[in-house]
């Protein structure tokens, strides 16, 4: 009785796999949109009766940004198949909405892990069986529980061996797996009972002040300011100099340009965020750049962020 949903395109594997090739396989009804749309993505599945559909990371947010409805939670979907479901809006996210959240990880080239629901908010979740998973240092060795370190997977006992080939790439590919090792570029950690947790893209880590930054709990705080339609935060080198140190900068488009205070906004991140969670910089954008999948460009907010000082106020003061 299922009936898949996607927004996302069709040259990315989640919409082919998780959506069509469901639908394919499993003989389903399934529903296409040409487009992704965070405003009438829940008309789309009340319409058409969709009963689940696949999210990743930088929808997520901008789904929580749009203004809540008092139909928010009467929709026929039962479960979201989550990829990048920020800890700092899981519960909300379900509560508003009324599904479940099925998270799940993994790379077009290899390694997996799930975690369905009721498992532990935030997490990647573990391997399947065919799979281990590991948390290690820039020395190879596995980190202790709740360490950060690069996520790697290999093959368990009896399973081929991991392998990737990158097309005319045999560098890209040998430096991906390296003795049956698949090398993520992911940071993240693990607890101490085996569940896995994504903490950034190797390198994307903002660390401001010697603190590693949350900023899933600073696009929640924006998110929630009613003037605010979507928001992306990401780091640049601190104007400090400090080695390590990032600049958080927090990618806003307002619902109404003309009304729109940034300092109201960053009042309101007072309110609810630490000194060290507060951003630097407020830039004011018409759209946020994002790929086919929806995942927002930090190098093209980053690079009109340069080009466009007007849009940019300075709170780093």
């Amino acid at each position: 009785d299922d009936r898949p949903y996607t927004g996302l395109s069709l040259t990315h594997a989640n919409a082919q796999l998780v959506t069509l090739g469901n639908v394919l396989k499993m003989g389903l009804r399934g529903v296409i949109s040409r487009k992704f749309s965070k405003s009438r993505l829940w008309d789309i599945c009340r319409h058409y009766g969709c009963t689940m559909f696949n999210l990743l990371g930088g929808m997520t947010t901008a789904i929580y940004s749009e203004p809540r409805k008092a139909d928010d939670a009467d929709n026929p979907v039962r479960y979201i198949l989550s990829a990048g479901m920020p800890a700092a809006i899981w519960e909300d996210f379900k509560r508003r909405f009324d599904v479940e959240l099925f998270e799940f990880y993994g790379a077009a080239e290899g390694g997996m892990t799930f975690n369905p629901p009721g498992g532990p908010i935030g997490s990647i979740g573990k391997p399947p069986a065919s799979l281990i998973a590991k948390v290690i240092d820039e020395d190879g060795r596995e980190c202790a529980p709740n360490e950060r370190g690069e996520i790697v997977f290999e093959a368990a006992p009896g399973q081929p061996t991991l392998a990737v080939s990158y097309f005319k790439n045999p560098e890209a590919s040998a430096k991906k797996v390296q003795n049956g090792v698949f090398f993520t570029g992911d940071i993240g950690h693990r607890d101490e009972d085996g569940w896995f947790y994504f903490d950034s893209r190797k390198g994307d880590e903002i660390r401001r002040n010697g603190e590693f930054i949350d900023t899933a709990k600073i696009e929640k705080t924006i998110a929630e300011y009613p003037d605010v339609a979507d928001v992306f935060v990401y780091g640049i080198p601190a104007t400090s100099g400090v080695p390590g140190e990032k600049d958080v900068i927090a990618a806003v488009v307002p619902v109404d340009v003309c009304l729109f205070s940034p300092q109201k906004l960053l009042d309101h991140c007072r309110a609810v965020l630490g000194r060290t969670e507060l951003p630097s910089y407020i830039q004011v954008m018409s759209e946020i750049p994002k790929t086919a999948s929806e995942k927002p460009q930090a190098r093209f907010c980053y690079q009109l962020f340069q080009e466009q000082k007007n849009h940019v106020y300075d709170f780093a003061s």
